[in-house]
Parts: C-alpha cells; structure tokens; sequence
C-alpha cells in the first residue's frame, strides 16, 4: 500500500481529471483553455507524481507503481495530442470523435489513479 504521504497528490490529480472529463462536452469549453488544462495536468503529474519517492515500497509494489506511472504519462501525451487535433478540427463528426477519444484517454487514466490508489 503507498504512504499517508503518497495518497493525497494521487487523490488530488484523479479529481483534477474527473472535472477536466466532467467539461469536456460542454457547448462552452473553450478547446484553447481546454489545451491550457490538459498542459496544467501535465506539469502537476511531472511535478507532483512522478516526483515521489517509490523506494519505501516493496519491490513489487514499486515495479508496480512505476510501471502505472509510465502509462499514466504516456495517456497524458497523448490526451495533449488529441486536444490539439480537436482544437483543428472543423468538421462537427471530427469534433466529436476527438472529444470522444479525449474522453476515453481521461477513462483511463482515472483507471490508472484507482489502480495505483488501490495498491496493496
């Protein structure tokens, strides 16, 4: 199980993702303040996960994590990638199929936080 210490940027980045996820079909989102976030959930992933010291875990445990957080930044690359192609989308079918993807890219990456979240 991670630390007390481990928990709460973890707890913290899966609300960030929920609520990024929640806007992301609404007729109001902006695609460039959408592409703004997604870079701000970047650099607190870089800066807040993957900053944090795994050693105090079992081996397995740790090969575990590690292995969850290079899914979780590759998805984050990614998730960038998808909103710049639907900031260029113009077509109404194109838009939604980016949104869609971006949708399921943010599935899975809260996939990855309850999988890190619940480790034993």
């Amino acid at each position: 199980m991670l630390p007390l210490s481990h928990l709460q940027p973890y707890e913290t980045f899966k609300q960030s993702l929920k609520e990024v996820k929640d806007t992301l079909f609404q007729d109001t989102v902006d695609h460039e303040v959408l592409r703004g976030v997604v870079a701000k959930l970047q650099d607190s992933f870089q800066n807040q996960i993957l900053g944090l010291d795994l050693s105090g875990l079992d081996p397995k445990s740790e090969q575990q994590v590690q292995a969850l957080q290079v899914e979780m930044n590759k998805q984050l690359k990614l998730l960038s990638m998808d909103v710049m192609f639907l900031q260029a989308a113009r077509q109404p079918s194109t838009v939604v199929q980016r949104l869609s993807q971006a949708s399921d890219r943010l599935t899975l990456l809260l996939r990855y936080c309850e999988a890190v979240l619940n480790q034993e």
